[in-house]
């Protein structure tokens, strides 16, 4: 084993481990797979076990990593090892995701089978191919090692950029979302799993184990999911961090300078909450995130890890956060208070003009007070829909982004009472619905592929404004009781599997059969049908702005303002 690829960890004291050593512990178990158990909560390995098989039979991602934070380079090795199930396999898919945004962004050289050169393809921007020089059979423990080199975009304060942000460098906040190539999944039609544009859900990728090393510049921090297993002094003026994770889809990094961490006990898993120096709202987004883990513990069943990490990022094009198993973001303009007033919506970015922002901004002024608040509560609730219960981000959205958007309301309702709930329902979930439709978009099918919309605009109306109250309705339908009981029998039955948007309405059936068929009329009428209008209703601008004061009531717009409408109608492209 060369001694460049040793590394150091400090947890309760100095240990050194190599990145990509496959020698077994005792017990069979990798030690970098000792070391990831602890990122688990007691019983969390025998449900994942249960769901998956042994441990030592899932993906175990190896990664040693440095960042040029200066240059926006990153650089490194990466290991899989994992053993062949189902047909015998002669090649093996890497996807990376970041270079659905940025074609060249990661790139992957000299690959390595059980320490063999391999051929290494480039079929398109995301996917690599490894051909195995023999074919690996169910049964088969196989590694594979590539090189990466990363060239990081730059990102500007109100750039427009693809992937909000995921994927981006300045001066003092690195984002490595999606920097690991991971194996993606195979279809049932065959297809493998193609990455979202928006890199903001990634919960397609099957549960794994992580382990993964990161040099970064002296004064700079290192933030990823997972136990934290210690910071080691480098030469030149460099600091390793390394953490490790089992049962997680995805592993971003963060590399920040500025950043403070505050963190709480949610029972007994270790809530952190990782934001810019002196800021006086960074307690709060703990406060939020503490008791989401709490409640959602308690109500749908246990929180996988022992640590859960909210990191402020510098996300653009209005996106409010993003979600990984262990880890979520959320958006400095929200938590400096200075955000877009669409930003609540999902609409965010949508309207650069100072004077349309002017006139929208006093329509959504209540709101926007508990915009923080609701956000991480819909990025907390994240963590159990979409990272621990799988589903498809690009082919069905709907699969997790409504039930996450109903289960930050349900989180409202239990912590401020029905009243609460019910405002952020009409001025935030409905709102978003409402104002696609009022600015010329039309209605449409909630369940369908995220290519198929027209707009992120279109996309936030659908799929966070009206796709959510399907929930309520079921809910309605079946009682509170039932409903909730339904919400954790979901989650029990399909912790660390796959589900389609069919899924729920079809437990909720099980757990109300004289309802059944009621229920999936609702799933039809919500998801594949047009009620929008007739369900939910529309706003007209000119008395929502007169309710609001931002014009005496009674008052026609003038020719600038509808100006700045028609501007509006054409920024959003209708469908």
């Amino acid at each position: 084993m060369h001694a460049s690829r040793r590394f150091l960890l400090r947890a309760a004291a100095l240990v050194v481990v190599s990145v990509f050593s496959t020698e077994a512990a005792a017990d069979g178990l990798a030690p970098e797979l000792e070391l990831g158990l602890k990122s688990l909560r007691a019983g969390e390995l025998a449900r994942l076990e249960k769901a998956l098989g042994p441990l030592s039979e899932q993906p175990l991602y190896r990664a040693d990593l440095t960042v040029d934070v200066t240059n926006r380079k990153v650089v490194g090795r990466i290991a899989l090892t994992w053993t062949v199930k189902g047909e015998a396999l002669d090649e093996v898919y890497l996807r990376t995701t970041p270079n659905a945004a940025h074609t060249e962004a990661v790139m992957l050289l000299n690959a390595a089978v059980n320490g063999q050169a391999a051929v290494l393809e480039h079929p398109d921007a995301t996917l690599w191919r490894v051909k195995l020089a023999t074919e690996a059979v169910a049964g088969t423990t196989v590694q594979l090692e590539v090189q990466l080199q990363a060239k990081v975009p730059s990102i500007a304060p109100g750039e427009e950029v693809a992937d909000h942000g995921a994927f981006s460098a300045s001066a003092d906040f690195v984002s490595l979302v999606g920097v690991l190539p991971m194996v993606p999944p195979v279809k049932a039609n065959g297809e493998l799993f193609a990455p979202p544009t928006g890199m903001g859900d990634l919960s397609a990728f099957a549960p794994s184990s992580f382990m993964v090393s990161v040099s970064a510049p002296r004064g700079f921090v290192v933030v990823m999911p997972g136990v934290a297993l210690g910071e080691v002094p480098e030469p030149n003026a460099r600091v390793r961090f390394t953490n490790a994770i089992v049962g997680s889809r995805d592993f971003p990094v963060f590399v920040a300078k500025g950043l403070e961490k505050l963190s709480a006990s949610a029972g007994d898993v270790s809530v952190e909450a990782w934001g810019t120096k002196g800021q006086a709202s960074t307690k709060a987004v703990l406060d939020h995130a503490v008791f989401a883990v709490k409640e959602l513990n308690k109500r749908l069943g246990p929180y996988p890890f022992t640590t859960l990490r909210i990191v402020e990022a510098p996300l653009a094009k209005g996106a409010g956060g993003m979600e990984f198993p262990g880890l979520v973001t959320v958006a400095s303009s929200l938590v400096s208070g200075g955000a877009d007033p669409l930003a609540a919506l999902g609409l965010g970015g949508l309207v650069s003009d100072p004077a349309m922002l002017a006139m929208v901004g006093p329509m959504l002024k209540d709101l926007l007070r508990s915009s923080l608040e609701f956000t991480v509560l819909h990025e907390v609730a994240h963590q159990y829909f979409a990272c621990l219960v799988g589903s498809d981000a690009v082919d069905e959205p709907v699969a997790d982004e409504p039930l996450t958007q109903h289960t930050a309301l349900l989180l409202l309702e239990w912590r401020r009472g029905k009243k609460a709930a019910n405002e952020v329902r009409e001025g935030q979930v409905k709102m978003a619905y409402q104002l696609w439709r009022m600015l010329g978009g039309r209605d449409s099918k909630a369940n369908r592929p995220t290519g198929e919309f027209a707009s992120t605009t279109q996309y936030a109306g659908i799929v966070y404004g009206k796709a959510p109250l399907l929930f309520d309705a079921q809910r309605k339908l079946v009682g509170e009781e039932t409903w909730e009981k339904t919400l954790r029998a979901y989650v029990e039955q399909n912790r660390y599997r796959w589900v389609s948007s069919k899924t729920l309405t079809e437990v909720a059936a099980k757990s109300a059969p004289g309802h059944a068929k009621q229920l999936e009329g609702l799933r039809k009428r919500w998801l594949e049908e047009l009620h929008g209008d007739e369900d939910i209703g529309q706003l007209n601008l000119a008395d929502v702005l007169g309710g609001s004061g931002a014009v005496p009531q009674g008052t026609q717009l003038d020719a600038e303002s509808l100006k700045l409408i028609e501007e509006l109608m054409r920024q959003l492209g209708g469908e």
